[in-house]
C-alpha cells in the first residue's frame, strides 16, 4: 500500500501553503500601512505605494533564495553514490514506495548524528546527513529517519520552516528578527515531528527502528559548535538545544519548539 493512503497529505499541504501565503501578505500589508501613516504626516500618502513595492520585493527575494540561505547555514557537500551507497539505496526505495522524485543528498562532516531536509514547497528539496549519522545509524534506523524527512517534505512542513528560517535571517539584518518569534510561535506546530515519526513507522512498518534512531540521538554527545545550523529542520533536536544557556542551540532554534525526545520515544513504544 502506498504511504499516501495512510496519511492526510493533501490537508497538511494545503494548510502549510495557506500559512506560507499569509506571512508575506501580512508583512507587506503592515509595512504599507506604516508608509501610509508616515505619508499622511508628511503630506504624501502616495508614499504607501513605495512601501508596498519595497516590502513586496523584499518578501519575494526571501522566498526566491530561501533554500540557498538555509543550505548555507548547514554546509556540507554533495553525497557520493559510491561512498554513500546505502544512503542512496534507502532513499531510492522510499521514493519508489511514495512516488516521489529523489531529493538531492548532501553530507556534512561532523560526528553528531544529524539528518535534516531543506526545500521550498513544491520542490524536490535536499536531504542533509552528517558523517556521524552515517556512522551510527543502521540500515533500519536510516530508513525510518529518511521516511520521516520525506513525509515532512511531502506535506510542506519543510517548505514552511525553510521559508521562516530564511525570513528570520533576513530580518535580523534590520534588527527585526524578534518579530519572527511571535510569527513562529503562532504558525509552527510542535506536533509535526510526532506525526512525521508515526508516518515513518507506517511507511517502514517497523516502529522500533525510529525508536532506536531517537535513542541514538539521545545518547549522543553534546552538539558540536561547528558550522551546522537550521535545527528546526533536524529530524531530532536534543533537549539542550532549546536551553537559553546553550548559545549555539538557542541561536539556531530561532523560537521553534520541539517535543522532548523522551516523549516522542514513549509515544512510538505504544504503537
Amino acid at each position: 500500500m502506498n504511504q499516501r493512503q495512510w496519511i492526510p497529505i493533501e490537508d497538511s499541504r494545503q494548510l502549510q501553503a495557506r500559512r506560507m501565503l499569509v506571512i508575506p501578505v501580512s508583512f507587506t500589508l503592515v509595512v504599507t500601512i506604516i508608509f501610509l501613516i508616515v505619508g499622511f504626516f508628511i503630506g504624501f500618502p502616495i508614499v504607501a505605494l513605495l512601501g508596498a513595492v519595497i516590502s513586496g520585493g523584499f518578501m519575494w527575494n526571501v522566498y526566491r533564495t530561501a533554500d540557498d540561505v538555509v543550505l548555507k547555514m548547514v554546509g556540507g557537500l554533495s553525497a557520493s553514490e559510491h561512498e554513500h551507497a546505502r544512503l542512496f539505496n534507502v532513499v531510492d526505495g522510499l521514493c519508489v514506495v511514495g512516488g516521489d522524485a529523489r531529493p538531492a543528498l548532501r553530507v556534512v562532516g561532523i560526528e553528531y548524528p544529524v539528518a535534516l531536509a531543506v526545500g521550498m514547497m513544491g520542490e524536490v528539496g535536499t536531504i542533509v546527513v552528517s558523517a556521524g549519522f552515517l556512522k551510527t545509524m543502521g540500515r533500519v534506523e536510516m530508513e525510518a529517519v529518511m521516511a520521516h524527512m520525506m513525509w515532512r517534505l511531502r506535506t510542506g512542513d519543510i517548505g514552511l520552516t525553510t521559508y521562516m528560517l530564511a525570513l528570520t535571517t533576513a530580518l535580523r539584518r534590520f534588527g527585526a528578527d524578534k518579530v519572527m518569534r511571535a510569527v513562529i510561535a503562532r504558525v509552527a506546530d510542535e506536533r509535526t515531528v510526532m506525526w512525521a515519526d508515526v508516518a515513518a513507522c507506517q511507511a517502514t512498518r517497523y516502529p522500533p527502528a525510529m525508536v532506536s534512531a531517537l535513542e541514538i540521538v539521545e545518547r549522543a554527545a553534546a552538539i558540536p559548535l561547528g558550522r551546522i545550523g537550521a535545527q528546526p529542520l533536524w529530524f531530532a533536536t536534543p533537549d539542550s538545544a532549546g536551553n537559553d544557556s546553550n548559545p549555539s542551540g538557542n541561536a539556531s532554534t530561532m523560537g521553534f519548539v520541539r517535543l522532548p525526545l523522551a516523549d516522542r520515544i514513549a509515544v512510538l513504544k505504544e504503537i
